[in-house]
């Protein structure tokens, strides 16, 4: 009896028919579901096995499904009158070691290699390019050997002020594989990486520069020989390798390209035995003529394909032809007007790179190597984040700096130390009557007036609430509390005692028990099933979701993770402020209005976090110009009808407008019933589930803005 597949079952399964390495996946569901009556549980439990464990496959398409290119003999194009004595050039590309992929030192090693056994090449001038190695004493080593051994070198640098300059690739990459989204697509391990490794290619082009120093080979070599070869660093020349070079080229004159393919080594001393003869089998290298007219495409990044580009543009046919392209990948470049215009011969080697379990010539080997070199990037990608971080002197002036400043005492200043200390001195409640968010408003409270002041009944105010929320290292209880916090509040909470142990005063408040806690919600935010789905939520949920994780981290510094948090939030800035699905993502919720102010207020102080590490969210947008500052003017003017909200607290509005002109130069026309008034007589405190600081307006006159921010706006309508 057959299996009775459902709409999402057929269609996974027709996808799996289409995908040619996991055919045999769906061919065994079918098969299954011919087995007799007494198999059939069994059989369904299996299928539903197989189709939920790869729920979701990517759609995409090979290069080889293009049609044939012009077949055009090059002799029509290109000038065949060239006088047979040719000139050569070799550039030699050395980057940086990728551990795992490579050992540490393998380049400096091959290098040694190279210059102590290749020979002399007839008619060939070989120059190495330093290609911004990071490690500046590995960089120096390179550079001491080649002047050992009296070779020509051109440097390109690596720079930090520029590596700071190289964003995330956001609005190339499509929405629909968010890094919050993935998890739950469920995608295939290495599918998963080369997405995220996409997220990574102007960091990954700046770093690695592949097709960046090919092309400066090429333009540098244009005008000193007649052949320019810029090939990869760990390429060997033989005396055999070149004398086939050297003979196909001449042999094929007026053809401007000539692919060479290339064999790899699991032993460098083999290559200099005379009878050496290799399996030239892997990606090729290519020879170019100083008069052809193409060039390496810059965009395309180390890992993902940077180099076979140029090969589907020639109509280079190969195994490539098969590699799929998936929607965060480049497209498929069109065929060059050269295409054809190539000739195909002699061999190349690739000397070792100290892995030998990734140089075998299988196809397992060939798709280890693509995951560890992946996984190499990421790794190096993420340390040079770290470094960058560290090297950062840059100094903030962000909301969260502006509620802990000591130098200015206003209206505002006194009303937060008179109603701290009356909750200093007031009834101490049980955490049974009082609940999580009163104590963590009651927190912030004294840990703001603790920075204003340092007296002593601030510092007994925080010791008692947090001994209220944590009696116990090990009590589960105390972490479901953190689970039920408002984002806004604990975030807060977290900058202002962060502030006061940097300060070192001598009445600092003990937090071991409240990091422990910490440590695993946040844990629990990044690795647990129900943090995930919070997180792939396209809603204010999401925005939540982000604001913790950011706010935690960042009180850890774990810089990498809050960087990461921030990347995420600018893809949910494009999915929630799109006018196109912003209604589709407010019909979700029950009070439209309440959420979607939350949910600006909640972007106000992510945007403002995320500045304390140089990450500017407030001027990111979409290509049509959506982003924070338009979605904040579409709010404010839907209020220039009061009565159509009667209902909503028109207050509300005052900390999110008084942003708005902390941050942006533009004049924006308010609502005509709104007047002006002093900050510090503005409302301070909120209910708590607005998500609007305490105190809000604190010190307001203490950063110098624009003229016009030393007033706020009060609504004149009262309900």
């Amino acid at each position: 009896m057959p299996i009775k597949h459902s709409a999402h079952e057929k269609e996974t399964i027709a996808l799996y028919e289409n995908s040619f390495w996991l055919r045999w996946r769906a061919r065994w569901i079918f098969f299954i579901s011919k087995l007799k009556r007494k198999t059939l549980k069994y059989a369904k439990r299996i299928a539903k096995i197989i189709i939920l464990r790869h729920r979701h496959f990517p759609t995409f398409y090979f290069p080889n499904n293009r049609p044939s290119y012009p077949k055009t003999r090059p002799v029509e194009t290109y000038n065949t009158s060239i006088d047979k004595t040719q000139t050569f050039i070799l550039y030699r590309i050395i980057g940086n070691d990728l551990v795992p992929r490579h050992s540490a030192g393998q380049s400096r090693k091959n290098l040694e290699f190279i210059l102590q056994h290749e020979p002399l090449l007839e008619g060939c001038e070989k120059i190495f390019i330093l290609n911004r190695i990071v490690d500046p004493n590995e960089e120096q080593a390179i550079v001491k050997l080649l002047c050992d051994y009296q070779q020509a070198y051109l440097r390109i640098p690596f720079s930090w002020d520029d590596y700071k300059k190289a964003e995330w690739n956001i609005l190339d990459y499509p929405i629909s594989y968010a890094p919050y989204k993935l998890k739950d697509l469920k995608l295939r391990q290495d599918l998963a990486v080369q997405a995220e490794l996409s997220l990574y290619r102007h960091k990954n082009n700046y770093v690695m520069n592949n097709n960046g120093a090919r092309n400066l080979a090429l333009q540098d070599g244009r005008s000193k020989a007649d052949w320019i070869l810029p090939w990869d660093g760990n390429c060997f020349v033989s005396q055999a390798a070149w004398r086939a070079i050297k003979q196909q080229v001449l042999n094929n004159i007026a053809y401007p390209y000539h692919v060479i393919p290339m064999a790899r080594l699991l032993d460098n001393q083999s290559i200099l035995c005379t009878d050496f003869e290799p399996e030239p089998t892997e990606e090729p290298q290519i020879l170019f003529r100083s008069d052809s007219t193409e060039k390496f495409d810059s965009r395309f990044c180390y890992g993902r394909r940077p180099k076979v580009e140029l090969l589907w543009r020639l109509g280079v046919p190969g195994k490539w032809d098969d590699w799929a392209i998936f929607p965060w990948d480049l497209p498929c470049p069109d065929y060059s007007k050269d295409a054809g215009h190539y000739t195909q011969g002699a061999w190349v080697a690739r000397l070792f790179s100290g892995k030998p379990h990734l140089e075998r010539k299988d196809q397992q080997s060939s798709r280890e190597r693509g995951e560890t070199r992946s996984e190499a990037i990421l790794t190096m990608l993420d340390q040079l984040d770290d470094s960058s971080y560290s090297n950062n002197t840059s100094t903030t002036t962000s909301l969260l700096t502006r509620v802990t400043c000591t130098s200015h005492c206003d209206g505002s200043n006194l009303a937060l130390l008179k109603e701290a200390t009356k909750r200093a001195a007031g009834k101490k409640h049980q955490i049974e009557s009082y609940s999580v968010n009163q104590l963590l408003q009651d927190l912030v409270i004294g840990s703001l007036a603790q920075c204003h002041s340092a007296r002593s009944e601030f510092c007994q105010l925080i010791g008692n609430n947090l001994n209220k929320l944590f009696p116990d290292t090990q009590e589960k209880e105390c972490s479901k509390r953190l689970k039920v916090a408002d984002p806004s509040l604990l975030t807060l909470f977290l900058f202002t005692i962060k502030t006061l142990k940097q300060r070192q005063d001598p009445g600092t408040i003990n937090t071991e028990r409240l990091d422990i806690h910490l440590e695993d919600h946040l844990n629990w935010l990044i690795k647990s099933h129900p943090g995930q789905i919070m997180r792939s939520k396209s809603t204010y949920i999401g925005t939540q979701y982000d604001l913790l994780v950011s706010a935690i981290s960042l009180y850890f510094g774990q810089t990498q993770t809050a960087k990461k948090t921030f990347r995420d939030s600018r893809f949910r800035i494009l999915e929630q402020f799109d006018t196109s699905n912003e209604k589709h993502l407010t019909r979700r919720t029950k009070n439209n209005l309440h959420h979607e102010c939350l949910n600006l207020q909640l972007w106000i102080y992510l945007a403002e976090l995320a500045k304390t590490i140089d990450e500017d969210l407030w001027n990111f947008t979409a290509r049509n110009g959506n982003g924070i500052q338009q979605a904040i003017r579409r709010f404010l003017k839907k209020f220039e009808n009061y009565k159509t909200f009667s209902k909503f607290d028109k207050q509300r509005l005052l900390p999110i407008s008084d942003a708005y002109r902390q941050q942006y130069v533009e004049p924006f026309n308010l609502p005509s019933r709104f007047k002006t008034g002093p900050i510090s007589q503005c409302k301070p405190v909120f209910p708590i589930e607005t998500g609007i600081f305490p105190f809000w307006n604190l010190g307001a006159g203490t950063i110098p803005n624009h003229p016009k921010t030393s007033k706020k706006l009060t609504p004149e309508y009262q309900e």
